[in-house]
């Protein structure tokens, strides 16, 4: 629905106000002059604020549903896609929502590294990748029944943490460590293009 429509019936409701204020004070000895006029204007007011309240309604399911969207496109663009070699690693947690990841550690060679994270449970979970002085590297949004995959470009040797972004998950346990060991060094799953 377009917002247009919400503008033109509130200006209706004021125009209405305004005219029934009007004749109100200019007749006031004789307004309403029966019972039928006042039902009909209160009629009239009740069906124009009523009209206003749904279209208010619908509007906000229409913009949470837009955001929603939105939303939902930007975690598809959250991480780049990586150029050359891809080290491919999976880390699950349990179905029944526990906060834990499964494997808690992972190895990867340096480069660029795609982490496929697969929560099947009802509980809302996400992860990011940081630093070791919390630099924030790449990250989904939480998520319920499904995988999401964070890909980190052209990480160097050394150790990284990566967590559940959904507040008290972290400090419950939550988190995992990822070692970029040095290029010579055999490490993780092989390697595929993308």
């Amino acid at each position: 629905m377009d917002g247009n429509f919400f503008f033109v019936v509130g200006g209706v409701l004021v125009l209405a106000a305004v005219v029934v204020s009007f004749v109100g004070i200019r007749s006031s000895e004789s307004f309403p002059p029966n019972r039928g006029v006042l039902l009909g204007v209160i009629a009239l007011f009740v069906a124009i604020v009523g009209t206003t309240m749904a279209f208010a309604i619908v509007k906000s399911v229409d913009e949470q549903n837009k955001r929603n969207d939105q939303l939902a496109k930007e975690e598809g663009t959250t991480s780049t896609t990586a150029t050359g070699l891809v080290t491919t690693l999976d880390v699950a947690s349990p179905s029944d929502g526990g906060l834990v990841y499964q494997p808690n550690g992972l190895q990867a060679k340096p480069g660029n590294v795609a982490i496929t994270y697969d929560n099947p449970s009802q509980v809302p979970h996400s992860i990011a990748v940081a630093t070791s002085n919390g630099n924030v590297l790449g990250q989904v949004q939480p998520f319920t029944n499904g995988k999401q995959t964070v890909t980190l470009n052209d990480l160097q040797p050394g150790q990284y943490v990566f967590y559940c972004t959904v507040p008290g998950h972290r400090e419950a346990g939550m988190q995992g460590d990822l070692t970029v060991l040095q290029s010579n060094t055999n490490a993780g799953p092989a390697a595929k293009k993308p």
